[in-house]
């Protein structure tokens, strides 16, 4: 009787360090909808890096144990987002979750995670109450909304001093949901203190198939500049209209990121209609030029096998979160949730890849926010985008154009 007593309990010991040799990330994107192209960039960034992570000997302290991406597609919709959520954590049983790029989908979603004390690390959304809950098992590495509302006016405002020419009267168009309500209500915090006017403040109508009238009202309002915060196929739509009517703006349209992060927004549309565009970028996007950190490079290579083109915000994004969580797992040294949660709080990353995005340091304020993020501000020179914004990042070569020439000096 002993013996088999025995060698039960040696199975039970094997199959128990089996299963300790592989932690499970969980990662609900907008993998199909309206958002698919950004959440396809940010699987391409995690699925690089977890390659890289485990060839490279995995979570050493935990043994050599192997990361596993599990993802779940939130087809850029919040109720499905928090079911794939629930479904990473109690069919999947992953130790931590990232995602979701859409604020809308990422606020519903990482209130499921605290529920079950799940530490959830968000990649993308910028909603700033994402980490203004006092939720102990969410944090954010990239910018929150107001941060990237007050680079897009610091960025303006630097150009103006350089110059000596400024804009004055602003127009808001931004998409309805949670991002872009939430970054024009900072633009409005923002600009009172500023000297700036909005002349024009309006929400993009869901499911658009024409912005003519829109384009009407802003052309009608006399902006100086025209701040947008637009998702792909919107933006796509926009740019292509706006040029077609060829308004001008005499200091430019500036970006919050979204469609004119997205590298297959550029695929398809004329470079001749973003030419001088600002947008406010989630990480360096001329980094490639100035970093020669190989494993940058092999990535960037890469995410062109896997989708076409190379590295962006959202490949940076997915690449620091699998970072993130990879430091968390070594100094825990365990896949338990509430350990990992503990850790993650520690936080405090100045070197590696959890850099790719740009920033110089990863460390988590007491609500999850990584006060350590910023983006840049680029403009497109030249067929290029190319970092204006802070002066300190922008390349000897590179002399912004302030302000921009109307669509009638174009070449």
């Amino acid at each position: 009787m002993l013996i088999p007593a025995l060698v039960s309990g040696v199975a039970f010991f094997s199959a128990s360090v089996k299963a300790q040799t592989t932690v499970k990330m969980g990662c609900v994107l907008p993998l199909t909808g309206g958002s698919a192209a950004v959440g396809n960039q940010t699987r391409a960034g995690v699925i690089a890096a977890v390659d890289i992570l485990n060839k490279n000997g995995g979570i050493k302290s935990m043994g050599g144990a192997k990361l596993e991406a599990v993802f779940g597609d939130s087809q850029s919709k919040a109720d499905v987002g928090v079911a794939e959520t629930e479904r990473l954590i109690q069919r999947e049983n992953v130790a931590v979750l990232c995602g979701a790029f859409n604020s809308a989908v990422t606020f519903p979603s990482t209130e499921v995670a605290e529920r079950n004390k799940t530490p959830w690390v968000a990649v993308g959304a910028v909603k700033d109450e994402v980490t203004e809950r006092n939720f102990k098992y969410t944090f954010r590495i990239n910018n929150k909304a107001i941060y990237d509302a007050r680079e897009q006016l610091d960025a303006i405002a630097l150009l103006a001093k350089e110059t000596g020419k400024s804009p004055k009267r602003l127009a808001l168009f931004f998409e309805g949901g949670d991002w872009g309500r939430s970054h024009a209500a900072n633009i409005r915090k923002l600009v009172a203190e500023r000297g700036f006017e909005i002349v024009l403040d309006e929400p993009a109508p869901p499911n658009q198939v024409d912005f003519t009238s829109q384009l009407l009202k802003i052309r009608s309002s006399k902006p100086d500049a025209l701040i947008l915060a637009l998702y792909t196929p919107d933006q796509l739509l926009f740019t292509r209209q706006l040029a077609e009517q060829r308004l001008d703006v005499p200091f430019g349209v500036h970006s919050a990121g979204g469609g004119t992060e997205d590298p297959s927004f550029y695929k398809v549309v004329e470079p001749k209609s973003v030419a001088y565009y600002f947008v406010q970028e989630d990480w360096q996007v001329d980094m490639l030029e100035v970093n020669k950190d190989p494993m940058l490079h092999d990535i960037d290579k890469r995410t062109r096998d896997m989708l076409g083109y190379g590295m962006s915000a959202y490949v940076a994004q997915g690449v620091s979160a699998v970072y993130v969580v990879a430091d968390a797992l070594e100094r825990s040294k365990s896949p338990d949730r509430q350990k990992l949660r503990d850790a993650l709080a520690a936080t405090d990353i100045t070197s590696g890849p959890a850099l790719f995005p740009g920033y110089q340091r990863i460390k988590f304020d007491e609500q999850g926010q990584n006060t350590f993020a910023h983006g840049v501000i680029s403009e497109n020179i030249g067929g290029k985008r190319l970092t204006v914004w802070p002066s300190e990042n922008r390349a000897a070569t590179t002399k912004p154009v302030w302000p921009v020439p109307a669509w009638s000096q174009r070449k």
